[in-house]
């Protein structure tokens, strides 16, 4: 793989991340992977897996025998699957709209889903939202606000992983900012 960004934006492999988050305290095995993303052909999705795996993205939590066969547990390495500011400057402007094509993508195929879900069920009960809002900060305020916003995520983030509710639906939460220069 060309670089870091190509590994963890490539379509697939944030779908088996997108799965490790939401399965972060025991992990999934290649097999329970399979069962949760049922649009990748099982192949692929092990080819994506030993990716994510050779470029430290996700890592053997535990191993577990069962019969004959060591059945391997997999979780996020969380430091690895971010880009760093550094990384990202890094990427070349083709390069960087490529990247925010997949992450789009991503966020218009989870809608999909989530859309065509909704038809099957009661769809007065929507709760998708998206606004555009354009903001007039100076470059301090820029960085207070994305400082604050990141802050927020962390904090829901790190709570919902405490959530002793298996039943509790996931909620995609998407930000795109886009300063003007």
């Amino acid at each position: 793989m060309v670089n870091k960004a190509e590994i963890i934006l490539h379509p697939v492999r944030m779908k088996i991340s997108q799965a490790l988050m939401r399965n972060k305290e025991n992990g999934l095995t290649s097999l329970e992977m399979v069962k949760i993303i049922k649009d990748v052909p099982q192949a692929t999705l092990y080819r994506h897996i030993q990716v994510l795996l050779d470029a430290g993205v996700i890592r053997i939590m535990k191993e577990k025998k069962v019969r004959s066969i060591s059945e391997k547990y997999y979780t996020l390495n969380e430091e690895e699957a971010r880009l760093s500011a550094d990384e990202w400057k890094k990427s070349s402007t083709k390069e960087k709209l490529n990247y925010i094509s997949h992450y789009q993508l991503s966020i218009m195929t989870q809608y999909q889903n989530y859309l065509t879900k909704l038809e099957e069920q009661d769809s007065s009960n929507d709760g998708a939202t998206f606004s555009l809002v354009e903001l007039k900060l100076d470059d301090e305020n820029f960085i207070k606000f994305q400082n604050e916003l990141n802050d927020l995520m962390i904090k829901y983030y790190n709570t919902s992983n405490n959530v002793n509710d298996l039943d509790a639906p996931i909620r995609t939460i998407a930000f795109t900012i886009i300063p003007e220069s």
